[in-house]
Order: structure tokens, then sequence, then C-alpha cells
């Protein structure tokens, strides 16, 4: 039976304002039935006027007393994905303390909008961002910190997700002091471990061909990155999972494969070897907005850099190769930017073609000093990167390259 629970706010009291980004404490319990039930308290600190989250609507919710001068809409919303729940909070005047809005909310993990990936599987869970089983930001790019307590976790599920965790008695602990947009878990039976360069790597059978060398290739992409970019920020936590449909995710020190068949010595280390580049360079490209068409300095940044790295590992003819299978595949693709985000095969396709030419015309140590300078600021737009493109090889060549990302 699902039961219905509050969602309250609250100031918090606690001296003059502060400029702190958002903080999660998060109290869920999971069914292993098929339901989860969470208290979510969600800490502001900004002085904002208006804040909005999206919460799934399969999720049974009641807003309940706010504090004076806050007020919250309800409505329907079916961006980015259907089937969700819009709740926007309105501050009479810009908060000067910090401000807590509490969720409370009961409903069932898995949901019809899975894209093939279901929340809850025979094997345990896998949930991220696009299951919407907290209150996300509207915006899709509020990044926080979080301390959540998850219980209804059973002892032979190994539980994989960011920052510090810590299994308890009946389920687990997980801090994480640094910001991400997403809460994402996997906890699955029969994972083992394992530990390299750069990487701490999950699989059902580490001795599996294709196990093999993405634990490889994650140490070698890491270390060809490094050598560009600095060290990493933080070791990546990779878990290799079975599930209906293949797809790759990285959050911040995070990604998550499909684990495929396990593959065999006769088989071509190409295909892995790209794939953990490209989830190891979201290291340092995964901070454009991901509802915008600067997505393509997520994805088409990442998806060059991993290129890059195949060059490195397999020499100028497999880089040749992949060029070709990208350029048959992107004829009439259409442009990168000027229409909302990028579809996949602009953002995997074009976009890191464009960037492969805009190299070529102004020389890989021009690309690399672009792609250095990029990858340190703390936020990625288009403008920026044509402001570095600017200044390190003229304004012709970022007046072009805008024009290519349109064209």
């Amino acid at each position: 039976m699902r039961i219905a629970f509050a969602l309250a706010a609250a100031a918090i009291a606690v001296g003059p304002a502060f400029a702190a980004p958002p903080h999660y404490k998060v109290a869920a319990h999971f069914d292993p039935q098929g339901e989860v039930d969470a208290d979510v308290t969600i800490t502001l600190s900004e002085g904002e006027t208006e804040k909005a989250f999206l919460l799934s609507r399969r999720f049974a919710v009641e807003p309940m007393a706010l504090p004076p001068g806050v007020t919250v809409t309800v409505g329907p919303a079916e961006e980015p994905m259907p089937a969700l729940n819009k709740y926007v909070f309105h501050f009479a005047d810009p908060a000067t303390e910090p401000v807590a809005l509490r969720f409370r909310y009961a409903g069932p993990i898995n949901t019809e909008h899975d894209s093939g990936n279901k929340p809850l599987r025979p094997e345990g869970y896998e949930l991220f961002l696009d299951h919407m089983w907290y209150p996300v930001g509207a915006d899709i790019q509020t990044r926080f910190t979080v301390d959540a307590t998850i219980d209804g976790l059973a002892p032979d599920l190994v539980v994989v997700a960011q920052g510090d965790v810590t299994r308890t008695a009946g389920g687990v602990h997980i801090e994480r002091d640094f910001l991400d947009i997403d809460l994402p878990l996997v906890a699955m039976r029969g994972l083992e471990r394992a530990e390299a360069h750069g990487v701490e790597f999950y699989s059902r059978d580490l001795s599996a061909w294709r196990s093999q060398q993405y634990i490889k290739h994650s140490e070698a992409a890491a270390r060809y990155f490094e050598a560009m970019f600095g060290p990493l920020p933080r070791k990546v936590r990779m878990a290799q999972v079975w599930r209906e449909r293949s797809m790759g995710y990285a959050r911040t020190a995070y990604t998550v494969v499909t684990e495929g068949r396990a593959g065999n010595p006769g088989d071509s280390e190409v295909g892995p070897a790209r794939h953990v580049a490209h989830e190891i360079a979201h290291a340092w490209w995964m901070l454009a907005s991901p509802l915008t068409d600067d997505f393509w300095l997520v994805e088409s940044a990442a998806e060059y850099m991993s290129m890059r790295y195949v060059e490195h590992a397999f020499g100028p003819e497999e880089l040749a190769k992949n060029i070709a299978e990208k350029r048959k595949a992107t004829v009439d693709v259409g442009p990168v930017m000027g229409h909302g985000r990028p579809n996949r095969l602009q953002l995997y396709g074009k976009g890191p073609l464009l960037l492969v030419e805009l190299e070529n015309r102004i020389g890989r140590p021009a690309m690399d000093r672009l792609m250095i300078a990029m990858a340190k600021e703390p936020a990625h737009t288009t403008a920026i990167f044509l402001r570095h493109l600017t200044e390190i090889a003229g304004a012709d060549a970022a007046r072009d390259f805008d024009a290519a990302l349109h064209a």
C-alpha cells in the first residue's frame, strides 16, 4: 500500500546569511518488493527569491505548512522526461538565512519511463538522475552536497556510490562533500572490486576479458589525461553492471557501464578502450548545462579526448577509422548548436569531428593549450570556449568554429 507522506519547509535561524551550495539530507528506505519512502531535506543558503524542483509523479507527496513569506506552487511537467511534478518555492524576500525544504514521499521505485534500465532488478538497484527518485533541481544543473542514509539494502548487495560509503546493518550511509547534480547509486549482488591508478572498478567477473580491458584502459587513459590536465581530482569509482540496454554515464568520480558479453582475446581492444577513456575524460568535461546546446562541451569534448587516447594507445590508423565512421554517420545530422540540447549523433559524432578539424587548423600544441585552459574553467559555456580560442588562435579561428557549430 502506498503511503502519502508530507512536504514541509522551515527557516533555520543560524545567524547571518552565507553563500554555500544546497545540501541534501536524505533518509530513505527501499522495500525489496519495489517501494521507496523517503524524507529529504534540502537546505538552501543563498538569497534566492524562487527555487524549483522536479520529482517523479509516481510518488505521493503532500505539501504542509510553510514558514512566513514562503509559498509553493505545484504543477505537472513533461520535461526533461514525462510524468513529473514541478514544485516551485517562492520567497517573499531573498533569504537572509538558510532555508530548509523538506520533502516526504513514497511510491514505486520502478518507472515506465526507465528507457530499459529499471532501477530495481533481480541483481539489485541502479539509481541515477533519470529515474527522478529524489527532488532534482528543475534546471537539472543544481549542484549539491549530500548526506544520505538508505535502509533496506540486503547485506549481500555491494554498494557503489560517490564520496564516503559506509555499510550499515541494514543499508548504507553516503556522505559526499563535493558537488554534483545527481545522487547515483549501484547496489548489486556479486560485484567484485579491483583497484588501479585512477580507478576503483567493480564487476561480477574481474577475470572476464572485457572487465580486464576496462581496468587496463581506465588506468592508462587516466595517466594519459593527467599528463595534459594534471592529477585526477578524485579516483573514479566504476561499476560494470548487467542491464537490458547498453549505456554508460559519468558523474563526478563515478561511472557506470554495461556489462554486455564477456569478450575474448580475439576481440579488438579499441571499443572498450574508447568507451572507458570517454568516461574517464568526464573528470574534466562535465561542467556544461545538460539542457542547452552548450552540452557539446560535455559529451563532444569527452569523445574528442577519447579519440586522442585511441590514437595514443593504438596509433593513427585506428583514429582514422573512427573519424571515417563518424563522418559516414553524420552526413545529415544538422547543426550542433542553435536548437537546444544536441542529439546523440551531434554530440558523439559531429561535435568531436569539429574539434578534430579545429585541431587540424590550429595545430595540436595550440589545441592542447585550448583544452587545458578550458578544463580549468569552473563552468563550461561556448562563449568561454570561444574566448579562449580567440586568445590562442585568433578571432578568425573562433568565428569559423562558431559558424561550424551552427552549420
